[in-house]
């Protein structure tokens, strides 16, 4: 707000060569102040007339042929020529130029046109017609009278010679009666005393107290916090004579401080829970966790109907979800938050008078939280979203593992019956097969047993489905090298060679890992040579592995086909194998591409799966 400006005339002059500053004159003119300007274009047109300020130009080059206007310049040139105060209106002026141009002396004012009133009493303090900044008893005693927060000052006796309102106020007194008391007069004599001590041991080691945190109940019982700076101060000669102090009341962030330490290990008892159940217990416990909220109830979707968790006892303001359903079914169903007042308006109310909060939980349902209207400041209501966003995520989390155990129930069901159903059967074929082979010699029984091994090969192919469908197990850093040998035993031909160039360790499931080049090592063989050499490698950018080998390479027109369930150009082939290796490979979040090595035979390069060398796994191990 404005102050009534004196009725005294102020003059100005702007000397301004190229009308820079006629857009700072021009609404000087139209404010409704006795002030007069006037423009010339230079200090000796300048110095024809009587005023009471001149003010020059300080500005950045205009374009890069411009050198700019130094205003530091102009102000030393015009007071050595120009017997009137002169002050720099600088059009862009950053720090350095600021401190330049009040090192030299001169006033700057850099307030844009729009702030018209401003420019004006800053040009009237320019010209020395105001006291407004002048050493001021009344300034002091705005500080001390309207500053909020604690400011006093002691003498080396510990008596209190000045201090803010706030501070007189926390003891029960106004200012002037607590001048000359002790804290002996207004504290408990423990207290005093230890302050006392503690403030002359300031002033013996000269070393301030900076932000200290003290904690204590008050005669109505609630926990306080303060942050208290004190440092001793000195006479003329240097001799300490007193302290000087300021003190916060930081109640309110410590309050928060703990709301967020109660929200995060309720978090973590979340995070532990693992399954809806066991989150619906720890919901119902969430009053305990975090009592600055006096109710919190869940109620989740059950056969499409929102039900409250039963909450193990009952609370001093009932059943929330009884007395707010409708707002837990207007925030499920529209996925938006409803604070509810204390006359259960229309739960959009503001935060100012709240009584509950009701925060949907995405899909599974709501979180309702009643607290006392100061709980619902903006933090406290952020921190409800927090706890409403952990909730969600935990319960989604349970979800997704009941889904994963259903679809392993359902895995081991198929395995079971491939593995007994159609195994059994077909061993008692197979037995046959080769007591009529040994009694007779027919074509016929030979493509019975081939059959009948390609349906051994479909089993084994489907089983190992079934146990690739469930989750990746636990990682651990695996050798790559490691894993592909113990692969090659299992489907090492006689004459086939492998190559590991790799010394590098990786995060994975090894049995999965060693699945995963069982199949590619298998693929090599069967459609390549018998001699056939296949190399494992790691890639040059430390992003992965490959596997390649010298034989007859894969055609460019099916390398993305190969990877499909079913798909083999062998009419013997499960048309499983590549598939098995795609999905092992997805499962750790890693990507295969089929490709050509350098041989001319076939290449697959795993990516996404970061390559540490066994110096680096070393040093991590240490």
């Amino acid at each position: 707000m404005g102050v009534e400006p004196s009725v005294e005339s102020l003059s100005i002059v702007f000397v301004d060569e190229d009308g820079r500053l006629s857009s700072v004159a021009s609404v000087l003119a139209e404010l409704d102040y006795p002030v007069e300007t006037t423009t010339v274009e230079d200090l000796v047109a300048a110095a024809d007339g009587a005023f009471d300020l001149a003010i020059v130009l300080d500005a950045p080059p205009l374009n890069d042929a411009d050198e700019g206007v130094d205003g530091v310049e102009n102000y030393l040139d015009a007071t050595e020529r120009l017997s009137v105060p002169v002050a720099i209106y600088s059009i862009d002026c950053d720090h350095a130029c600021l401190k330049r141009a009040i090192d030299a002396g001169a006033t700057v004012v850099s307030t844009t046109p729009d702030r018209a009133e401003l420019i004006y009493r800053q040009f009237r303090h320019a010209a020395g017609m105001e006291t407004h900044f002048q050493s001021d008893p009344d300034l002091l005693n705005s500080l001390l009278e309207y500053y909020p927060h604690h400011i006093f000052l002691k003498d080396d006796a510990g008596r209190f010679e000045a201090m803010s309102a706030a501070t007189a106020r926390e003891y029960g007194f106004d200012r002037e009666e607590l001048v000359g008391l002790t804290d002996y007069e207004v504290l408990d004599p423990q207290t005093a005393r230890e302050t006392y001590e503690e403030e002359q041991a300031l002033m013996d080691s000269g070393e301030p107290t900076v932000n200290r945190i003290d904690h204590w109940i008050d005669e109505k019982g609630r926990p306080r916090w303060m942050s208290i700076t004190k440092a001793p101060r000195y006479d003329e000669d240097g001799e300490p004579i007193g302290i000087v102090g300021s003190s916060r009341d930081v109640t309110e962030e410590k309050r928060q401080e703990q709301m967020v330490r109660e929200v995060h290990e309720a978090s973590r008892e979340l995070v532990r829970a693992e399954s809806r159940a066991d989150i619906g217990r720890v919901a119902r416990n969430l009053t305990a966790d975090i009592p600055v909220f006096s109710h919190i109830q869940m109620a989740l979707r059950s056969d499409g109907v929102l039900q409250g968790v039963p909450e193990e006892s009952a609370a001093a303001d009932g059943d929330l979800f009884e007395q707010y359903e409708r707002y837990y079914t207007r925030a499920f169903e529209m996925g938006d938050p409803q604070y509810v007042t204390a006359a259960e308006t229309n739960g959009k109310s503001t935060a100012d008078d709240l009584t509950a909060a009701i925060l949907p939980l995405g899909e599974h349902g709501a979180l309702g939280l009643s607290a006392d209207a100061d709980v619902f400041t903006d933090f406290g209501i952020d921190l409800a979203h927090i706890l409403a966003s952990n909730v969600e995520a935990a319960l989604d989390r349970a979800e997704r593992e009941r889904e994963l155990e259903r679809q392993n129930e359902r895995l081991e069901e198929f395995a079971s019956i491939v593995s007994h159903d159609l195994r059994n059967p077909l061993n008692v074929a197979s037995a046959a097969a080769e007591l009529v082979d040994e009694e007779t010699e027919s074509d016929n029984v030979v493509r019975i047993k081939n059959a009948l091994e390609r349906m051994d090969r479909l089993i084994e192919a489907l089983l190992t489905l079934a146990r690739k469908g469930k989750v990746v197990g636990e990682t651990e850093f695996v050798s790559v090298g490691a894993a592909a040998r113990d692969a090659w035993q299992v489907v090492k031909s006689p004459e086939a060679t492998l190559d590991v160039d790799s010394s590098g360790v990786v995060a994975a499931d090894r049995n999965r890992l060693v699945e995963l080049f069982e199949n590619l090592f298998r693929n090599a063989i069967e459609h390549g040579r018998s001699d056939v050499t296949v190399r494992v490698g790691v890639r040059d950018a430390g992003d992965g592995f490959y596997v390649s080998d010298d034989g007859p390479g894969v055609d460019p027109e099916i390398r993305e086909q190969i990877f499909e369930m079913g798909y083999s150009e062998d009419a013997d082939g499960t048309g499983y194998g590549l598939y098995i290796v795609s999905t092992i490979a997805e499962a750790h979040g890693w990507t295969i591409e089929a490709g050509e090595s350098d041989e001319g035979g076939a290449r697959f390069d795993v990516t996404g799966a970061a390559i540490e060398s066994l110096e680096e796994s070393a040093e991590r191990n240490r």
